[in-house]
């Protein structure tokens, strides 16, 4: 029968039966002479249309955890149990009649199995660390094995992760810089291990709902420093810092002057793109007001503020330009990057392009922009929308 799922071990003793239409079976204890002693053969499945984990495949009947559990019950009520396994998550227990009918969910089995397996896992583990150091003790050849301790347990991570409930609210700091050094670790070594198209499908699926979740995280925290009128020109170069190669994606290096040991004046903040070309970025705040009007001519031109700002960076583009060799020998050293210093372009961060409220303003200061030879400006509103289209385009939103 097609919908008739029959195993059978090399005797063709029959194992398991299921009907996948109807999802009902029976697993037959071939070969379980001890979980005989507690089970009524047949063990009863229902909602299946396979196995389900926590049985042998060859007859011996329930692993570990599900042998444990009805050897209790059995044994505490000397009774055998009428068993039946579900795939809902509804356990329970009927201890009223001459027999005891018990129900277990494939997922409390799985659990049980998973915590019994770790326990095994660590006294073995245990078990080997001892055995070096009583090796190490005995003879000078394996003096090395002396003081053996239990490592890393295969399988703990899996165990804690999935025993525990709502743990991200629970993980400390320490739990989540070691996440942030495992993670690209881990998918750096995923490409040489999987074999399976589908666990492929899978990691990207992660990858992308995680660069999805991680980049909407970076876009609401930028909309509420605007929308709240955050002015600390700290706090945004903080900011800015450490989210800048996401609002600025053709880059692929932040080099900050305290994090490189540059003698004499140069800019606090410097981006090398893929090529290993350097550009200098000035930060001001949102509020950094941009233009004046000269009512006498009906023109603006650059507030004081502003000005400075772009006399700075050009003063900064002189000084990397003239000390480039001592520049890129510093950058080698401290940070290990080779970069390359021709025409440095400057970018300052300044105001709101919400302060051009008139199509007169807004040709004005395209007009001033495009006055300047080797600076750009770079409005805090519009550095956002790019950020958002990027995220628009790059996750599907």
């Amino acid at each position: 029968m097609a919908n008739q799922i029959e195993h059978k071990d090399d005797d063709g003793n029959l194992i398991y039966q299921i009907n996948k239409k109807t999802k009902s079976g029976k697993y037959f204890l071939v070969k379980a002479d001890k979980l005989r002693s507690y089970v009524q053969d047949p063990i009863l499945l229902k909602g299946f249309d396979r196995l389900p984990k926590g049985f042998y495949k060859d007859g011996f009947g329930l692993t570990l955890a599900g042998l444990l559990i009805v050897q209790e019950i059995s044994e505490s009520k000397k009774k055998k149990i009428k068993l039946t396994v579900t795939s809902n998550k509804q356990s329970k227990i009927d201890m009223r009649g001459r027999t005891i009918a018990l129900t277990l969910s494939e997922a409390f089995l799985n659990n049980t199995g998973t915590k019994i397996r770790g326990i095994k896992r660590e006294r073995n583990a245990q078990m080997i660390a001892e055995a070096k150091n009583s090796l190490g003790n005995l003879f000078s050849q394996y003096r090395n094995l002396k003081n053996s301790t239990v490592g890393y347990i295969p399988g703990k991570l899996g165990e804690i992760l999935t025993s525990e409930t709502n743990i991200i609210p629970k993980l400390a700091d320490s739990d989540r810089l070691a996440l942030e050094e495992l993670i690209p670790a881990y998918l750096e070594a995923i490409p040489g291990t999987l074999r399976s198209k589908k666990k492929l499908k899978i990691v990207f699926d992660a990858l992308d709902a995680g660069r999805k979740i991680y980049l909407d995280k970076v876009l609401k925290e930028f909309r509420k420093k605007l929308d709240t009128g955050t002015q600390n020109e700290n706090l945004w170069q903080k900011f800015l810092s450490e989210y800048i190669l996401l609002l600025r994606h053709n880059y692929g290096e932040v080099l900050e002057k305290t994090s490189v040991s540059l003698k004499g004046k140069f800019p606090d903040f410097m981006l090398v793109d893929p090529y290993g070309y350097l550009d200098i970025y000035e930060i001001k705040k949102p509020s950094t007001q941009l233009m004046k009007l000269d009512s006498s001519r009906d023109n603006h031109y650059w507030d004081v503020e502003l000005s400075k700002a772009i006399a700075q960076v050009e003063n900064y583009i002189y000084q990397v330009q003239r000390n480039a060799t001592t520049l890129m020998t510093d950058i080698k050293d401290s940070k290990g990057i080779d970069v390359n210093i021709v025409r440095p372009r400057g970018y300052i961060i300044a105001g709101l392009r919400s302060q051009l409220k008139s199509t007169k303003m807004k040709h004005d200061f395209r007009i001033l922009c495009d006055s300047l030879k080797n600076v750009d400006i770079i409005l805090y509103d519009d550095l956002y929308d790019s950020l958002n289209s990027f995220v628009s385009k790059t996750t599907g939103k």
